[in-house]
């Protein structure tokens, strides 16, 4: 696919400025916007070693040995996702977006020496009753070769023609029961921890004075952390390199809090889901297999 505008860079743009640019997004008065026809390239990248470390101490990965974490690509594809919804044609404000799923698939590890190409671009956007989701494709090759690749949808939501309309609280249906599982603790920090390591700055997760701001009673963890941490306990039962790993994000995990990771496998195949320690809400669910 072709695009009309593409945004270059020569390395992985700045937070700062992301952030600030952030605050300044606004959202349309079009009730059903176009998204605008980019992509955002960065050529000849190498990740930074130390932070590649910090990014697999604080999702679980331990000892990377010269490899980069499955889900670590994302952190410097999801640069360019914020350039393309910062450029002045995004028709929505930034701030506020919600990140609803998430597919990666890994070819093949990615040593940390190796130098890559990284491209992001919209692939649709697609009027929903909530909103609008905006769907944003990753690419990571070396050389001419694609070795990781992700699929991302994020939420802006939106006024609905009709207006909202209140609908009865729908009795949620009782979750799986899986073979295996282990607890987690997540301390209040752990959004600011990890959006420093990241470069994602949303206020929704750095303290409760700015989730406040944005409709959250405190702040919640990076949905991609808790996918990081579930990637850091169950890639290597699979005992393969290549693999695909696919989330649905459901209830936010407020911090300070503890949540459970329920999972079975089967062969090549985890499914998988995050859940408070009750049993009663679902943070995420999700399968990872070997491809």
């Amino acid at each position: 696919m072709s695009h009309a505008t593409r945004l270059q860079f020569e390395q992985v743009p700045s937070t700062l400025s992301q952030a600030f640019r952030g605050l300044f997004s606004r959202t349309t008065n079009n009730r059903n916007p176009q998204l605008p026809s980019i992509d955002a390239v960065i050529y000849g990248l190498k990740p930074e070693k130390s932070n590649v470390k910090a990014y697999a101490d604080i999702c679980g990965f331990g000892e990377t040995k010269g490899k980069l974490p499955l889900t670590y690509p994302h952190i410097l594809a999801f640069k360019l996702h914020m350039e393309l919804m910062l450029h002045h044609s995004f028709p929505l404000a930034v701030m506020g977006m919600v990140h609803v799923s998430n597919t990666i698939t890994q070819h093949r590890a990615i040593g940390e020496d190796e130098v890559l190409d990284i491209r992001a671009y919209f692939t649709d956007g697609i009027r929903t009753d909530k909103g609008l989701e905006v769907y944003i494709r990753s690419e990571v090759r070396v050389g001419m070769e694609l070795v990781w690749e992700d699929s991302s949808t994020y939420l802006a939501i939106l006024p609905s023609k009709g207006g909202s309309k209140k609908k009865g609280a729908k009795e949620r249906p009782a979750l799986p029961v899986h073979a295996s599982k282990e607890s987690w603790i997540l301390p209040s920090n752990l959004g600011m921890r990890y959006g420093k390591i990241s470069g994602d700055p949303n206020p929704i997760h750095m303290n409760p004075y700015t989730a406040k701001l944005f409709g959250f009673k405190r702040h919640i963890a990076h949905g991609m952390w808790t996918k990081a941490r579930v990637a850091a306990a169950l890639y290597r039962k699979l005992g393969s390199e290549s693999c695909s790993l696919t989330i649905d994000f459901k209830l936010p995990i407020f911090l300070p809090g503890q949540v459970e990771l329920q999972f079975t496998q089967d062969g090549d195949v985890i499914d998988f889901d995050v859940r408070d320690m009750k049993g009663e809400k679902l943070h995420l669910k999700g399968q990872i297999k070997a491809v």
